[in-house]
């Protein structure tokens, strides 16, 4: 029996590696992929699969979409389990997961994916309609002083990696049975770790999401943003402000094909490799990486301190960022089965709201806006090795040469853009 896989992952690095490493395995099957928790759901809708396997925390907030879309899916999908991968072995999480009671759950540390069948075991035990717990939470559970002597035994079989059928077999009883004391253990655990409160689940859930977030949000920023911006934003004194920026978004044609054939290590060399030269070559420009989307860049320029000739900057490092890739495929990619990457890149100025932006305990430094959304829109016009840009972007840009490709409509906007094509960032008149 071929057990029918949906995979929940905003990381492409991650979801591209779990999808090879489950289609080694004859018996299972990956039918459908999910970047966020809208279009996971959606896809579980579609598709009805055996099994979800998700990121424990996706867009649009990351917190903890994984755990609420696991809940979500057994209520209105009974007969699909749940594999919730997660980074994080505060064994809080795992009773945020497993307090409310309900079978065909596993809560697994990403460290395991790479550890034999771990996650392969996991992705069975929930389609049998059975919970599981990552043996090192389990240990961890089975080691407090407060736990019983029965429920001690359930988790110190759990932390050994056996499943129910295992444990009914040593306890001499069913797997019914097992499953049973398992989410009972586990609803005694979310009750007692609130005073009682199955609704507090949520908050506590919320809360260790806070703690674990507050300084990983301040660390990662101060890679791409200047450090005082990165210090205010960790204490939330980062006011929202309206600005004239350029929005730039690059992203690799065509990558999830490419990916398919490729091994989980050499997508992430790949990957890897890109990522770190396209943000080197937005640094070089006086620009603020935004964010990565699984191969994508989202840049800003003239945010979060301005730059008066933020939209020639923007074009010139779009220009500059072609040339670094064609760089890159020039070296080759070693042994890959790839020959070159194109990249598709899009720019728009435009005013935007800056600064905090987020809620539950996660605030990050970006901007929101119709700018924004035309930048993206115009990145999706790009053909491979294009950079296309907004007619207003290249009137204030009067040293970079373009052509006109006509007019383009965007996604919730009344009227359309002029879209332009750049040629190169010399002196030269603007081309007709």
């Amino acid at each position: 029996m071929t057990i029918e896989v949906v995979l929940g992952e905003d990381n492409v690095l991650v979801r591209e590696g779990v999808r090879a490493l489950l289609d080694s395995y004859e018996s299972i099957e990956v039918v459908g992929v999910a970047a966020d928790a809208p279009s996971l759901l959606s896809t579980v809708a579609e598709h009805a699969p055996d099994v979800v396997v998700t990121d424990i925390k996706m867009p649009p907030n990351f917190q903890l979409e994984g755990i609420d879309c696991a809940h979500a899916i057994r209520a209105s999908h009974p007969g699909t389990g749940v594999v919730v991968l997660s980074a994080h072995d505060d064994e809080a999480y795992a009773i945020a997961l497993l307090g409310r009671g309900q079978s065909g759950l596993a809560y697994l540390l990403k460290d395991r994916i790479a550890q034999g069948d771990e996650l392969v075991r996991a992705i069975r035990e929930v389609a049998a309609g059975g919970s599981a717990v990552d043996p090192v939470i389990a240990e961890r559970l089975a080691g407090r002083r407060e736990t019983a002597d029965d429920d001690r035994e359930i988790l110190d079989m759990m932390a050994q990696g056996l499943g129910y059928e295992q444990m009914a077999e040593r306890l001499d009883t069913t797997q019914e049975a097992v499953d049973r004391r398992v989410t009972d253990l586990f609803r005694r655990m979310a009750l007692e770790a609130e005073g009682g409160s199955a609704a507090a689940v949520d908050g506590l859930k919320r809360l260790h999401a806070a703690v674990v977030e507050k300084e990983t949000t301040a660390s990662s920023l101060r890679s791409y943003v200047p450090s005082q911006v990165a210090d205010r934003l960790a204490t939330g004194e980062m006011a929202q402000q309206e600005l004239e920026v350029t929005v730039l978004f690059s992203d690799i044609r065509g990558f999830s094909a490419i990916a398919e054939r490729l091994s989980a290590r050499e997508i992430a060399d790949i990957v890897g490799r890109h990522l770190r030269a396209m943000a080197e070559v937005v640094t070089e420009h006086g620009g603020t990486i935004d964010k990565f989307q699984g191969d994508a860049v989202m840049a800003l320029f003239g945010a979060p301190d301005p730059l008066p000739d933020h939209a020639e900057r923007a074009l010139r490092c779009a220009i500059a960022m072609q040339a670094r890739q064609a760089e890159l495929n020039e070296q080759g990619w070693g042994d890959t089965d790839v020959a070159d990457l194109q990249v598709g890149i899009g720019v728009n100025t435009g005013l935007v709201i800056a600064g905090a932006v987020g809620g539950g305990g996660r605030l990050e430094y970006t901007v929101v806006g119709d700018a924004v959304n035309v930048a993206s829109r115009l990145q999706s016009e790009a053909e491979g090795g294009e950079v296309v840009a907004s007619a207003v972007t290249i009137e204030a840009a009067p040293g970079i040469v373009a052509e006109a490709m006509g007019s383009r409509a965007v996604k919730g906007r009344e009227e359309p853009v002029e879209v332009y094509r750049v040629l190169g960032g010399g002196r030269a008149e603007r081309a007709p």
